[in-house]
């Protein structure tokens, strides 16, 4: 069973509402309220999990008890390794009308006080002496440094264990010659390289870039187009077998455990992107983030179209 290591380095709770619609400037009902630990990290380990594997989550979490973020992990059945940093951990809300619009509100996070950064580093250097892969995801909260997503992916390339990258802003910038493969967005992307990528070719001429500036690969998810892939052996795009209806969040984070299994698994490129199109289309259809249905992905990944790009 493979293993995966995956960090959240500014974790939430998420709490999704149901509603009819969202009207702003107005009151709006609330259907229904689910709440779970979440951050992106903590996503894609329970998908990994409920993709076969094991997987371990690493987080800095409250400094007291008791923890309604560590309660969450518990609640999730994840195992993971906390790192004491935080008076509270964040909230995230996703507000979720019936016609499948989605609005996320995100709390910026408490700021984390000195020596968090060595401590985290110190905890995944100890689970990747037993990982097969690594992913970290999201947002760097204040008071970590914008390198430590590059530092983490460091760790796992000196110990020649396969490291995923998705973050964004600076964090990426710094991350992007670390040996990571990336998994950015399109706008993530663009921001990256300071210039608009409307097409696959476009996607796929910047992804060379990276590669050249040290990045192990490039995976750009485009949302309902599918994603593309940009690796030494050669560039595919990848695309769905049909739109989906639903909630996104969570999406790219479904997608990066779908790669990271591929990555233990040594399977090809475009095999390995098909099952994250349709891993990141199964979770669009579940409620919650971390969630998929394993049967829409069964029957989608024999429906998913990946073409080679120059």
């Amino acid at each position: 069973m493979s293993r995966v290591v995956t960090v959240t380095l500014n974790p939430a709770i998420d709490i999704t509402y149901d509603v009819a619609s969202l009207i702003p400037g107005g009151s709006v009902r609330v259907g229904a309220v689910r709440s779970r630990a979440g951050g992106k990290g903590i996503n894609v380990a329970a998908v990994v999990r409920a993709l076969g594997g094991d997987t371990v989550a690493v987080a800095p979490a409250a400094l007291r008890t008791p923890d309604p973020f560590r309660d969450g992990l518990d609640r999730l059945g994840l195992s993971y390794r906390l790192v004491p940093a935080f008076d509270a951990v964040r909230r995230t809300i996703a507000v979720v009308g019936a016609d499948g619009s989605t609005t996320v509100l995100l709390e910026p996070g408490s700021p984390a006080p000195p020596g968090t950064p060595e401590a985290l580093a110190a905890a995944v250097a100890e689970e990747l002496a037993s990982a097969d892969a690594l992913v970290v995801s999201g947002s760097v909260p204040p008071g970590l440094p914008a390198d430590l997503p590059a530092r983490l992916v460091a760790l796992a390339a000196a110990r020649g264990v396969p490291a995923i990258a998705d973050v964004s802003g600076e964090a990426l910038r710094l991350a992007a010659g670390a040996g990571a493969v990336l998994m950015p967005n399109r706008d993530e992307l663009a921001e990256l390289v300071g210039a608009a990528v409307p097409s696959a070719r476009d996607v796929a001429g910047w992804g060379r870039r990276l590669l050249d500036g040290g990045a192990a690969a490039v995976v750009v998810t485009l949302g309902e187009q599918g994603a593309v892939a940009v690796t030494p052996p050669g560039a595919w795009l990848a695309l769905p077998a049909e739109t989906v209806d639903g909630n996104p969040t969570g999406a790219g984070d479904a997608a990066a455990a779908a790669l990271a299994l591929q990555l233990t698994a040594r399977a090809s490129w475009p095999d390995a992107l098909t099952d994250a199109v349709a891993t990141a289309a199964a979770c669009v259809l579940r409620p919650v983030a971390g969630d998929i249905d394993l049967e829409a992905r069964a029957r989608w990944r024999d429906d998913i179209t990946v073409e080679e790009l120059p």
